[in-house]
């Protein structure tokens, strides 16, 4: 199966849009404007016209927090709202704005190049914003143009940091648990009698009417497991898309949360599926995610008896063919068409959420018996392409553990592609010097290396993981020499590259703790470009003097501290003790530059911020003085013993701490360290639970060169682009992932 995941994420102005399909090897990176008024007008107008009609509105539920609006406000056409919100959706997403243009343009590629193969196609929206999360993305053309048989899913939040569980219920029939809840004004008859159909298809069908919390939690810890659970009745969620609840019967109203303990029982003894054939069922979605359920159907707007019943029997109908989910739900949805004369925008309703990290489920998939076969089929298919890709690719790999091989059509199908004038990709660049493929082996033998001595140098928040991962490196490929020339910073590494001359440079590659800037881009020097790869993400930690007293502070608070608007501590609940805020100087270091561009939005340093040449001298500031407060890389602040990381949040409701459990004090921190103890990241906490302000990527800038060029002294720079991909490569092996995470980054 090839995954596209398209993350989006709140930035200044915007977002910050990251496309991955790591299956094909391929990253891009964007930036979205932000959404257009006209756009959220257009939706919130079509959900106001659309709760309006009486069909829909009489199926929502009557619970507190649930959006109803009055009958007598205004109407609008539900049918011309629909017609806006698509307008208006494709003018956002076909912007020409250069940033997001890549983006754009590499899901293009993507699609043509997955065209010549038989591959199951998923994409991932993966946004926490709800008003993204709310949008129609099928109906943007690009969809409908490219991946037309491919259904549109949102990510399941954080499914996707846990390993896939591949255990399934032990009953030797697939078990399908219906709960049927409060139900006044709904045919739940018709619902039971589609469901009660997958009986002929070898299913268990159980079924709860209206239970009271006991008989539902009773039935969740049964020992047998379930493969599928289906609500039908009352739901809803709260506007912002965060709880949901599902309505028992007339008194049990019970929210995600009020029945989690239940549910991870039957989770963990292999629910794979839960379809909530209910109304406005985001918020469960949302809830259902953290508790690592791998995938659930919901709608997302209140949804009228006759569309839940239809989209139950068309999906059921193509899902007990054994067409796979996602084209079992594609299919059903397009087949709710014919309601959007009466219930515009009813096609939109049925969305699935899933991990990213999941095999396609099929109906066969849930039947053990049928898995130990297909397991053993999908083994000997495996080998025979492993067979087929060595013979392919052997002038350019030596690893025995082969992809599939779509990669010789990505090879083939990338060349000449070209994104806002710039070649993006070329799959036959350096053949003939034997150029690395962007791969992501098991270990560091399987990455083909050039020979040679390299230098390279740039981020000092890279010196955490550079100086574990070079000595692996060279017991691997001991005639790939690395030769660091200094933490000189992201900003002057990026320089050198770029105004030194091509054969006579510093550096052939650099590592960067920001991203490449426009200007830094598009500025072609002597026949070559920079280009960058990511290969890990990094936390932003606060640090503060270990006797300050203060529970944490939120994002506008360090935007206050850092531009001088808060100069005392008693200003955010602590002590009355002067702020005095340390800094490096933004222009010397990626790590300065980030943070003012992200925390401050461009804004200049306080004059009362005091500069440091180096974290060491900030740090040591901040132990000397009570008041003192520094920013630093998390790896250099966290196994400190002189200062402690604050725990920080978006806003004071969510602060979360940078340590992991359990915490070595600071009166017994230095003894531990004696005993190569210290305090360690929560790569987990960083992953899901950290301000994305302060997260950043961490990437080898490399030159790309021009090899139609004729020019004579062209001729070894190949050799520089080669090392700079080589090193990005072993990174991204499993073997370097596990020597980033051990440092306190995140592995890409």
């Amino acid at each position: 199966m090839a995954i596209i995941k398209v993350k989006i994420r709140e930035s200044k102005q915007g977002f910050q849009v990251d496309l991955t399909a790591q299956q094909l090897n391929i990253e891009a990176e964007g930036f979205l404007p932000a959404l257009p008024a006209e756009l959220e007008s257009s939706f919130n107008n079509w959900q106001l016209a659309y709760r309006q009609i009486d069909a829909v509105r009489s199926y929502i539920a009557p619970s507190p927090g649930m959006r109803i609006t009055p009958k007598t406000m205004t109407k609008y056409s539900s049918t011309d709202c629909v017609k806006s919100v698509k307008e208006s959706l494709n003018q956002w997403l076909n912007s020409g704005d250069s940033r997001w243009l890549p983006v754009r343009d590499r899901l293009i590629a993507i699609a043509q190049l997955l065209h010549h193969t038989n591959e199951e196609v998923r994409v991932i929206i993966d946004a926490k914003d709800v008003n993204l999360r709310r949008l129609p993305w099928q109906e943007w053309n690009l969809f409908e143009e490219h991946y037309p048989q491919v259904e549109i899913a949102l990510n399941a939040g954080k499914s996707t940091s846990r390993k896939t569980n591949d255990v399934l219920p032990t009953s030797s029939k697939i078990r399908v648990l219906v709960t049927v809840g409060r139900s006044d004004g709904i045919n739940t008859k018709d619902d039971l009698e589609v469901i009660k159909e997958l009986e002929k298809h070898g299913a268990e069908v159980i079924c709860l009417m209206q239970p009271n919390r006991q008989e539902l939690c009773n039935a969740l810890w049964d020992e047998q497991g379930y493969h599928i659970f289906i609500f039908t009745g009352h739901s809803g969620s709260r506007e912002d898309g965060c709880i949901g609840w599902i309505e028992l019967n007339d008194n049990d109203s019970l929210s995600i949360e009020e029945f989690k303990e239940a549910l991870k029982q039957a989770i963990d003894r292999g629910l794979q599926l839960a379809i909530f054939n209910s109304c406005d069922g985001l918020g469960l979605a949302n809830q259902l995610a953290e508790l690592y359920l791998p995938r659930c159907i919901v709608m997302r707007e209140p949804v009228p008896d006759k569309v839940a019943i239809e989209f139950l029997k068309y999906f059921f109908a193509e899902f007990t063919r054994n067409q796979s989910l996602s084209k079992a739900l594609n299919k059903a949805r397009k087949r709710l068409e014919h309601f959007n004369l009466d219930y515009p925008g009813a096609i939109w309703l049925p969305t699935i959420c899933v991990a990213s990290n999941l095999k396609s489920l099929t109906w066969e998939s849930l039947n053990p018996a049928k898995v130990i076969n297909q397991e053993k089929a999908d083994n000997s298919d495996n080998l025979n392409k492993n067979n087929l890709n060595k013979n392919n690719l052997s002038n350019l790999q030596s690893d025995k553990k082969e992809k599939p091989n779509i990669k010789p059509l990505i090879l083939t199908g990338l060349i000449g592609l070209v994104i806002g004038g710039i070649a993006i990709l070329a799959g036959n660049l350096f053949s003939k010097q034997q150029q690395p493929q962007p791969i992501t082996g098991t270990t560091f033998s399987s990455v083909k290396v050039p020979s040679g001595t390299f230098r390279y140098g740039g981020s000092t928040t890279a010196e955490a993981f550079r100086q574990l991962i070079e000595p692996e490196i060279r017991k691997t490929h001991a005639n790939f020499k690395l030769t660091h020339q200094g933490a000189i910073g992201s900003g002057e590494g990026i320089n050198i590259l770029l105004n030194d001359k091509l054969v006579s440079g510093k550096l052939d590659f650099s590592l960067s703790s920001r991203h490449l800037t426009e200007a830094e881009t598009k500025s072609k020097q002597d026949n070559f470009e920079l280009r960058n790869i990511a290969v890990a993400i990094d936390g932003i930690a606060i640090a503060v003097n270990h006797q300050l007293q203060i529970r944490g502070l939120t994002i506008p608070n360090l935007k206050d501290i850092y531009t001088g608007k808060i100069t005392n501590w008693k200003e955010l609940g602590g002590p009355d003790l002067p702020i005095i805020a340390y800094s490096r100087n933004p222009s010397r270091g990626g790590t300065p530059e980030f943070f003012v561009n992200e925390i401050l939005g461009n804004e200049q340093l306080g004059k009362n911020i005091q500069l440091v040449n180096e974290t060491t001298d900030g740090l040591r500031q901040v132990e000397k003085n009570l008041g003192g407060i520094y920013y630093a890389s998390a790896p250099e602040v966290i196994p400190q013993c002189s200062v402690k990381a604050l725990p920080i949040g978006e806003t004071s409701n969510n602060f979360a701490s940078l340590y992991q459990e359990p915490i070595i004090p600071a009166d017994k921190c230095k003894e531990e360290k004696k005993r190569n103890n210290s305090n360690q990241i929560n790569i987990e906490e960083l992953k899901n639970n950290y301000p994305r302000y302060l997260t950043r990527k961490i990437y080898v800038i490399y030159k790309h060169t021009d090899l139609t060029s004729k020019e004579p002294d062209l001729r070894k720079e190949p050799i520089a682009e080669q090392a700079g991909l080589a090193y990005a490569n072993l990174l991204k092996t499993d073997e370097g992932k596990e020597l980033i995470k051990k440092t306190g980054f995140i592995p890409i």
